[in-house]
């Protein structure tokens, strides 16, 4: 019996590896940008979480240390500490994060010495976002910016 293919028959060795080198850099490509807009999402939220926690931490501070703007300024270093630790987790960031404080409507939280208690108080924290994982994403010069900000009543007594 003889076999008629019509074709001679070629070797497809390798051919497999070929498809892949093809390929592998469409999918890289593809799957950077949903890693970093997680990435992204992850840095809103651990800035969102600092800024609450600092403003927790704000709020409850006494009337007395409110008042004296040694005891303010300590006060306002402890929660700066505080967002500056938990932004640490982030691993891989590429700029320090900036950190407002703002007691009542214009006050910095400086000490209050003669005005009234304020009744809230706002700590804001901003990041810059960056691809620093595949450098696929442009970002621009400055990176993307998160602000996460939590205004809190305050407690004090």
């Amino acid at each position: 019996m003889i076999r008629y293919s019509g074709f001679p028959r070629r070797k497809q060795n390798g051919a497999s590896a070929v498809e892949l080198a093809l390929i592998l850099p469409i999918l890289v490509a593809m799957t950077s940008a949903p890693l970093f807009v997680a990435i992204f999402y992850w840095h809103y939220t651990a800035a969102q979480k600092a800024a609450y926690d600092a403003a927790r931490y704000l709020s409850t501070i006494s009337e007395a240390e409110m008042r004296r703007p040694v005891l303010a300024l300590a006060a306002r270093d402890t929660a700066a500490a505080i967002v500056n630790a938990e932004i640490a987790e982030l691993g891989f960031r590429n700029a320090p994060a900036k950190i407002t404080f703002v007691c009542g409507a214009a006050n910095y939280c400086d000490g209050i010495v003669s005005q009234a208690l304020p009744p809230t108080i706002t700590v804001g924290v901003h990041l810059v976002v960056r691809d620093t994982l595949f450098n696929q994403i442009d970002t621009g010069e400055f990176g993307w910016s998160i602000t996460g900000t939590a205004t809190v009543r305050y407690t004090g007594k």
